[in-house]
């Protein structure tokens, strides 16, 4: 096994274990803007000893890195919040595949913007994407009407 490929794991078992964690925390009625606030505070902490034991006085970036992690930042904390909050309303499998699911953003960003090439596999994985996303979506929906039928009347889910 290289080290990529031990990597690769490593990062396959993290973040399935992100939605775990996820799960029980939500068990525990954990506040979600207070759950990632702990979340990036610890991750911050590991990160910084993970680089500054790895490479020392020379874990610094360059100036314009600054400026890509701030957004990157951001967007992690609003999806990591909206996450926390939504499986809440949902199951977490769902919530999970959505989030798997829109790998498929970057995908056709870089198709437009990068002017990716477009195989028949890359469409056909984008296509499947979008029916998933659809199928799922009706299965809500299914699911809410059966849901619905099953409140006694003048109550609300």
């Amino acid at each position: 096994m290289t080290a990529g490929h031990a990597y690769m794991f490593l990062s396959l078992v993290s973040f399935s274990l992100i939605g775990i964690f996820a799960k029980v925390a939500d068990g525990r009625d954990c506040r979600p803007a207070a759950l990632y606030a702990l979340v990036y505070f610890w991750a911050l902490a590991l990160v910084s000893a993970f680089a500054f034991g790895l490479r020392g006085a020379s874990a610094g970036a360059p100036a314009q890195v600054y400026w890509i992690a701030l957004p990157f930042g951001m967007c992690a904390a609003v999806a990591g919040i909206a996450f926390q909050v939504g499986i809440r309303y949902g199951k977490i499998s769902t919530s999970w595949l959505v989030i798997n699911l829109s790998a498929a953003i970057p995908t056709v960003g870089s198709i437009l913007i990068y002017r990716e090439p477009v195989s028949a596999r890359k469409l056909m994985v984008i296509s499947l994407v979008v029916i998933s996303i659809l199928l799922l979506w009706k299965d809500k929906q299914v699911e809410d009407a059966r849901n619905a039928s099953r409140l006694p009347a003048g109550e609300e889910g």
